[in-house]
């Protein structure tokens, strides 16, 4: 067995050496996926990387041991695998030349994420990072060893089916946490039996928090979407996410718990909706609590219970009208709405406010409920101490020789360094993300009515934002510049800063790469004219269509250019090449359609004012 100071890799446990672990059957010779760290190697000499636990597009996830407090730990290493790659019999990671925009983004996000995590530590439902540093040209995050089991194993031990009154007392705590997670901006888009973990003092905890982008499809991360837990909206980047997104997830969660059976994909749902009530499965589900579980599996999100709040009120007082209305939030993150009762005596959403008499039994506890989350908020908003920098900055060692620049000034704008006007980081720093919340901004543009909040765009392509419904709300005014490293296409920088307010109709500068100035000419053997124009196109070249008649080359196919393949042009120079496309001559042909092409000879030289091509029987 591989062991560093005598600790087996599969559960970091002591060992005196045997050839497969006592206590969890690792074996010495137990492979491991090669992307992904060894077991053994040492991080920030501090940690004990163990076995890989658990990968998805965003990062991966190794059981560890902390040398100094002498104790299993979890590592979180930021690894997108459509984004980067492990180098080769070594712990560095090396980041794909066209994606370094993308790459920091999503490491800024994924950072973020850690941060606010780490300041609701005292949350008792949640495991926040207790460390987080830069190694081998990437980050990681330390969490404690919970010991326990997922959900998903606890239900398989226990019949598959929970009761709605064992429901009722195993979950206010994880409704309570995650109404408290939602209020400090975080959506988790991933609650399932799989990332609720119950520990052996039969306690419940929400874990595998992820970045918004690794749970939605069509992104530039390889997708982790939880089939029938995850709502409509994540399958798609063109719809709006928020607290009703988990409110589907929780929702989905109970009637699986409740029923036996996971609800139908909702991708599928939305074909062909034919799920079926909780209480049509299980005849013991309280009527009410079947109707508030559908309603909160509504497929709009306009017509679903907005928050969990709302959820946890329909759940326990079951005499409550659960009626949802079809009216459109506000499109800004939920904890920055006011509610409100109208004068019909309808909140925000549409559901039937609380009355000053005739309060049922249940309504009141449900009313208490919702206080004491309110109370516990603001309780740890006066808590909340910034998470301690001092052995948790992503550090200078990041760096590689494809992207050395890149990564260098993604490596500063990750740390407290100061980064000079040449090489000034377009992401945040680590002090920005902690006192971004502090900042008041005034909303931009002029009007009135629905106020937004402005998103980050840096290494989005431009083409799928423009054209997204989400940002309807905004005109965008692009500028196009060459950049030898950013893909086409790749939001550089935007002139309204992430998390700024505007009004709709507010102008959006943003600056777009064009790609490399320079591109290589492709061949066209034996393509037709639109897949080599198709070709052209992708690479920026400017092109002209001439018809060539002639029976030596199909109908419609490129029989000549007027430049050499694989020659370098200087896109920013505008040179243009001309396409010679076969047409095959037919009997009858009028004067005036022969002066649209030129004549095939038995050897012909076809000429413009600056290159000449060949077109020859071969």
């Amino acid at each position: 067995m591989q062991l560093n100071n005598n600790l087996c890799y599969g559960c970091m446990e002591q060992s005196s050496g045997e050839p497969v672990c006592p206590y969890c059957g690792y074996a010495a010779d137990s492979p491991y996926l090669p992307a992904y760290l060894a077991p053994g190697v040492t991080l920030n000499s501090r940690y004990i990387v163990g076995k890989l636990l658990h990968y998805n597009g965003e990062s991966a996830l190794y059981i560890g041991y902390d040398t100094e407090n002498d104790c299993k730990v979890l590592l979180r290493e930021y690894m997108p695998d459509t984004l980067c790659r492990r180098v080769k019999d070594s712990s560095a990671v090396t980041v794909n030349q066209n994606a370094v925009a993308q790459y920091k983004t999503f490491m800024s996000e994924f950072v973020e994420l850690n941060k606010t995590l780490a300041r609701l530590r005292n949350l008792n439902h949640i495991n926040p990072a207790t460390d987080m540093f830069g190694d081998n040209n990437t980050g990681y995050v330390v969490f404690d060893y919970i010991e326990g089991q997922t959900l998903t194993d606890y239900l398989r031990e226990h019949g598959g089916v929970l009761s709605w009154d064992q429901v009722k007392k195993m979950f206010p705590p994880i409704f309570t946490t995650l109404s408290l997670i939602h209020n400090a901006g975080l959506i988790h888009r991933g609650i399932c039996p799989d990332n609720i973990l119950i520990t052996p003092k039969g306690e419940l905890m929400i874990t595998d928090f992820c970045v918004a982008d690794e749970r939605t499809l069509e992104t530039e991360l390889t997708p982790e979407i939880y089939s029938g837990y995850a709502a409509p909206e994540q399958y798609s980047t063109g719809k709006w996410q928020g607290t009703w997104t988990d409110v589907y997830g929780i929702s989905a969660l109970l009637y699986r718990i409740l029923t036996g059976t996971v609800p139908v994909e909702a991708s599928t749902r939305l074909q062909n909706d034919n799920l079926p009530e909780p209480m049509i499965l299980n005849p013991d589900i309280p009527g009410a609590v079947s109707t508030v579980i559908m309603s909160g599996l509504a497929l709009s999100g306009d017509m679903r219970i907005q928050t969990v709040t709302e959820l946890v009120t329909g759940l326990f007082d079951q005499q409550a009208d659960t009626h949802i209305s079809q009216t459109q939030p506000i499109p800004i993150p939920p904890q920055h709405i006011s509610d409100y009762e109208d004068e019909k005596g309808f909140g925000r959403n549409g559901t039937e406010a609380v009355r000053k008499k005739g309060l049922s039994r249940s309504a009141v506890f449900a009313i208490v409920g919702v206080v004491t989350v309110i109370v516990m908020f603001l309780l740890i908003s006066m808590a909340m101490i910034f998470f301690e920098d001092s052995s948790s900055t992503l550090t200078n060692a990041i760096t590689t020789s494809d992207t050395r620049s890149e990564l260098d000034e993604l490596a500063e704008s990750l740390t407290h360094q100061t980064v000079s006007a040449e090489t000034e980081s377009t992401q945040p720093t680590l002090n920005e993300v902690e006192e971004e919340a502090a900042v008041s901004t005034t909303p931009a543009g002029s009007g009135s009515g629905a106020l937004y909040v402005m998103n980050d765009l840096i290494g989005k392509n431009y083409e799928t934002i423009k054209n997204s419904p989400t940002y309807d709300s905004l005109r965008f005014v692009p500028e196009y510049v060459y950049n030898e490293e950013i893909s086409k296409g790749i939001i550089l920088e935007q002139s309204l800063e992430k998390g700024a307010s505007y009004y709709e109709g507010t102008e959006v500068q943003v600056v777009v790469s064009k790609g490399s100035q320079y591109a290589t000419i492709p061949g066209y053997t034996g393509l037709i004219a639109k897949d080599y124009y198709a070709l052209l196109n992708g690479k920026g070249i400017k092109f002209e269509e001439v018809l060539y008649k002639t029976e030596k080359f199909e109908d419609g196919f490129v029989c000549g250019i007027s430049a050499e393949e694989g020659e370098v042009l200087d896109l920013e120079k505008g040179e243009t090449i001309v396409v010679y496309v076969a047409v095959n001559p037919v009997e009858e042909t009028t004067e005036t359609e022969e002066e649209d092409f030129i004549d095939d000879p038995d050897y012909v030289n076809i000429y413009d004012d600056e290159a000449a091509v060949e077109v020859t029987d071969e």
